[in-house]
C-alpha cells in the first residue's frame, strides 16, 4: 500500500508542470493599459485565441517578472503586437491564472 501512495504522489508531482503554463495562443491585443486597479502591472485585453484566457484580459505583474529589463520587453512585445495586430501566446510559469503572465511572444502566423 505505501507504495501505491509513493507512486501516487509521485506522478502528481512530476504531472504538476501540466497545470501551468501556456494561457492563450493565437490571440490578437485589442488593448494595452500601463496598468490596472492602480497596480504595478501592465494589462492586456485579447480578442480570440484558445486557452483558459482566450477573449479575456491577461494582467502582468511586474513583481512576477525575471528582471526589470525582462518585464519592459513583455510590455515592448505587447505594444508591437498591438500596433501590428499580429497573433501572440502568453504564458503563466506558476499556473494558470491570467492575472499572472510572466511571458508574451508575437508571431506573423
Amino acid at each position: 500500500m505505501f507504495i501505491r501512495v509513493l507512486i501516487f504522489f509521485g506522478f502528481l508531482i512530476v504531472s504538476t508542470p501540466v497545470f501551468c503554463g501556456e494561457l492563450v495562443r493565437g490571440a490578437t491585443v485589442t488593448e494595452v493599459a500601463s496598468s490596472s486597479s492602480n497596480m504595478d502591472v501592465f494589462y492586456l485585453k485579447l480578442s480570440g485565441g484558445t486557452g483558459p484566457c482566450a477573449n479575456s484580459s491577461v494582467i502582468f505583474p511586474a513583481i512576477k517578472s525575471q528582471s526589470k529589463e525582462s518585464y519592459n520587453q513583455a510590455f515592448s512585445i505587447a505594444l508591437a503586437a498591438v500596433s501590428s495586430g499580429k497573433k501572440i501566446r502568453v504564458h503563466n510559469y506558476e499556473d494558470d491564472s491570467c492575472h499572472g503572465a510572466n511571458f508574451i511572444g508575437i508571431s506573423s502566423s
